[in-house]
């Protein structure tokens, strides 16, 4: 009776010791397959951002080959024009641009606060003096 208390005690602890073992072993595979399917959701994200670069890519790949893309550039950088085209040049004149006597004279100003040394914007702050240039 002894022995076979001992027996049973044996195999309880057997029988403890493999689910033990096969709950670790478990918990490990259900690790290794969550690190898995993270590792393939931003793998995917990545192909996804991939694609999309690739289509914007063949986009501008196919505008770049485009014949109007290659008239554009021909007449903005290279000033060529078409035979039956008429090239017409509009500059502006000074009274259309908004320079008023007060824009000039605020740009005038502006040009006297940058004249004055950075040391002499300090020292009138600090001092509280006031000089008219500024």
């Amino acid at each position: 009776m002894h022995k076979r208390k001992q027996l049973i005690r044996f195999v309880i602890v057997l029988i403890s010791v493999l689910v033990l073992w096969v709950v670790y072993v478990s918990s490990k595979q259900i690790e290794r397959s969550r690190r898995i399917s993270e590792e393939v959701a931003s793998l995917q994200t990545e192909a996804d951002k991939i694609q999309r670069e690739n289509e914007t890519l063949s986009e501008k790949i196919s505008y770049f080959s485009s014949s109007d893309f290659r008239e554009r550039e021909a007449k903005e950088k290279l000033g060529m024009q078409k035979t039956d085209e008429n090239v017409v040049v509009i500059k502006s004149s000074p009274a259309i641009s908004g320079n008023t006597d007060t824009e000039q004279r605020s740009a005038s100003t502006e040009e006297k606060k940058v004249s004055v040394s950075n040391y002499m914007k300090w020292w009138q702050i600090f001092f509280n003096t006031q000089s008219s240039s500024l």
